[in-house]
């Protein structure tokens, strides 16, 4: 949503666009969008550059050489499920 001072610099950069191509009619929403974005990318703010650690970084490894590796891993056997236990009938416990 656009604030009354962003509609006001859109409606400046809109007339400045229109002057600079020779006051055609017709074009006016043309104009309009062109200043919207140009305004858009003035009032974004700049990115801060990252921060990078006093000692380079060996170069990553190539992804397909990763996901090769992980095809090529021995694929472990399933556990054994688990079976209730049963207790033994003996003379001492009937």
């Amino acid at each position: 949503m656009t604030t009354a001072n962003q509609r006001d610099r859109i409606l400046k950069k809109a007339y400045e666009i229109w002057e600079s191509e020779g006051r055609q009619g017709g074009r006016d929403m043309e104009h309009w969008l062109q200043a919207e974005l140009l305004i858009g990318h003035e009032s974004k703010p700049a990115r801060k550059p990252r921060k990078t650690a006093g000692k380079a970084k060996a170069a990553a490894k190539p992804r397909a050489k990763t996901i090769a590796k992980a095809k090529t891993k021995p694929v472990t056997k399933p556990r054994a499920k688990a079976t209730p236990k049963t207790k033994k009938k003996t003379a001492a416990n009937p």
